[in-house]
């Protein structure tokens, strides 16, 4: 079980490295220190993802809402010599409009223990996929950066990098539609979360199998784990848990597969076919024969799309009394000058980008 050892305030840059000091002297004569893993949260905005961190913490604090990026950590004893793993929990707020602040969490140094839950708010189906498939795009991106960053950054840099690639599709070694996936590149886990507001919303058999169908074949495609959530069931939270506990603190892997479209579904990576979800349902006006295409047409006709006002990104600093301790108020001023600092950065290469003539 982990245990959240306390919060830390929004953070932009290796906010752990304090306790990692703190622990080197520890680490250096023990055998086998468990290595930290970076867990981050993406999702559109009150899509769920501050309560479903807290339900992975397993506390029940009420959500506050988040900044461009908050961080809190957990603890989890492995049992050998005494040692810990921690998993370092990161929250992008704001929806897409800071997906740049990726960069930020999956450093090439670190990607070969990233892992991303990607948020879908099931109480506005209609933009349940786009989200799922911008946030796929955005991190495939970032991977594909940091692989690039590894390669040559040294001696054994390519074989590194090569070896990441390899471990991301191992678990499709033997998968029979092993030619046709196109793992992202790091453990990605979608939580299509407010299962029960769609249910409310969209409750007869056939809006569930296309749904369900539907996240259930790109999750599959881009070889993602899939868990629908409800709010306040503890059965299906816990699921979701032990799921991201295998990722983070390497506990054994969720043998829960709930493939039947009339219940909140469990799918971990690898465990899907194509041949098992079905070919996608024919949509008049739609000639193509790519079957992504056709899924997400289908999709987008029978759920539209809920007009989302881009608010401005409330960069405030966090509430001082959320963190009383002298020494974290300096970290919070020191990490929100760093935030601040890097998106005047991002902005000015995205004009500069902009300025230059296209030949």
């Amino acid at each position: 079980m982990a245990e959240e050892e306390g919060d830390a305030p929004s953070a932009v840059v290796d906010i752990f490295s304090l306790l990692a000091q703190q622990q080197t002297s520890e680490a250096e004569n023990v055998p086998d220190v468990p290595r930290d893993s970076e867990l981050l949260f993406l999702g559109s905005k009150q899509s769920g993802k501050s309560t479903l961190i807290n339900s992975f913490l397993m506390r029940d604090d009420a959500p506050k809402p988040t900044t461009a990026l908050e961080y809190r950590f957990a603890r989890r004893s492995t049992g050998a010599n005494g040692a810990s793993a921690v998993c370092n929990i990161w929250e992008l707020g704001g929806g897409t409009q800071l997906s740049e602040l990726l960069k930020v969490v999956m450093l090439a140094d670190k990607l070969d223990s990233c892992v991303v839950a990607v948020t879908l708010d099931l109480a506005a189906a209609g933009d349940a996929l786009s989200t799922m498939l911008l946030w796929f795009d955005q991190v495939r991106k970032q991977v594909k950066l940091a692989l690039e960053q590894i390669a040559i950054s040294g001696p054994g840099g390519i074989e590194k990098a090569n070896a990441i690639r390899e471990r991301a599709r191992l678990p499709w070694a033997e998968h029979p539609d092993a030619d046709s996936i196109v793992p992202i590149g790091v453990p990605v886990v979608v939580l299509a979360h407010k299962w029960d507001a769609f249910e409310a919303e969209f409750g007869e058999a056939e809006f569930k199998k296309l749904l369900t169908r539907t996240l259930r074949f790109h999750a599959h495609a881009n070889g993602a784990s899939l868990v629908c959530t409800r709010q306040k069931d503890k059965a299906m939270l816990g699921v979701m848990r032990n799921m991201l506990y295998h990722h983070v603190f390497d506990t054994g892997a969720v043998k829960t597969l709930q493939l039947e479209h009339l219940k909140p579904l469990v799918v971990p990576a690898s465990a899907d076919s194509f041949a098992g979800i079905g070919p996608p349902p024919k949509v008049e006006g739609v000639i193509s024969d790519d079957p992504a295409e056709r899924w997400k047409a289908a999709f987008e006709a029978t759920f539209p799309a809920k007009a989302a006002k881009r608010e401005a990104q409330d960069l405030s600093m966090v509430e001082a009394e959320q963190f009383a301790e002298e020494t974290v108020d300096e970290l919070r001023r020191t990490k929100q000058e760093e935030l601040l600092k890097l998106r005047k950065q991002l902005e000015q290469e995205a004009k500069m980008s902009e300025a230059v003539p296209v030949p």
